[in-house]
């Protein structure tokens, strides 16, 4: 009997903790599920804070402000922003020799000086007319890119000097210029490391970069051909052999008809 009462007892016992730890188990599921609401949400913040896109700062006189546009680069990457675009780059072609072509004060340079050496990617384009890039690559790397713009009647000495010159007195690892010279031809000048390369390009058939890089380094290590091997003299055929004389038939033995 008092068996009885006691397994009743425990089985009452199951029973009114049954409710309590479904409660309890709800109340952990609410929990989890408002983390993961909250995480998403912290993600999707993020997110928009990785990317950011303004318009160019200009002057009363339709000038590119460099000041203005230098502290909002500073502004958004204090607030933790990996990617700025700024819109409706139009530069003169003033602009373009003072502010992106010039080896004395250079904006790309001003930029680059503001990018952080942490181990995290980010970078500033503007994009319009011109198009320009800046870029701080993990490993510390730098780069500069700067496209569409008008390189007048540079020669190709000329620019393949400008483009290591930038890179030697800013501290680019890596720098590209693209556009068009006086006669119009697209033409590709780029800087890395220690070597330099000059591109031309045709303007209506415009080329991949990897699909240039591929045909130039064909071009430059292409192998000469071998010379065809002679061919070999054919043997003269030898000579037939003569043919062996019939067999004299030998006269019948005596005795054979």
């Amino acid at each position: 009997m008092w068996k009885q009462r006691i397994i009743a007892g425990a089985v009452a016992s199951l029973a009114l903790a049954g409710p309590a730890a479904a409660i309890a188990q709800t109340a952990n599921d609410d929990l989890r599920r408002e983390d993961r609401m909250a995480q998403r949400q912290d993600e999707r913040e993020a997110e928009a804070r990785a990317e950011v896109r303004l318009a160019v700062p200009r002057n009363a006189d339709g000038s590119v402000n460099t000041q203005a546009l230098l502290d909002e680069v500073r502004a958004q990457l204090a607030r933790g922003v990996r990617e700025i675009q700024f819109r409706d780059a139009r530069f003169t072609p003033e602009e373009v020799r003072n502010l992106l072509l010039s080896v004395d004060r250079n904006l790309l340079a001003e930029i680059a000086a503001l990018l952080p050496n942490d181990g995290v990617e980010r970078q500033v384009r503007l994009r319009g007319g011109v198009d320009i890039r800046v870029q701080r690559e993990p490993n510390g790397e730098l780069r500069a890119r700067i496209e569409d713009v008008n390189l007048g009647n540079l020669t190709a000495a000329q620019r393949a000097e400008l483009a290591q010159m930038l890179a030697a007195r800013f501290g680019f690892d890596r720098v590209r210029i693209r556009g068009v010279d006086a006669e119009g031809h697209r033409v590709r000048v780029e800087f890395r490391a220690d070597r330099r390369e000059e591109r031309r390009e045709d303007r209506a058939e415009p080329r991949e970069d990897r699909r240039e890089d591929r045909m130039d380094r064909a071009e430059r290590h292409a192998k000469v051909e071998r010379p065809e091997r002679q061919e070999r003299l054919e043997r003269p055929e030898r000579p037939e052999r003569a043919e062996r004389a019939e067999r004299v038939e030998r006269p019948d033995r005596p005795g054979h008809h």
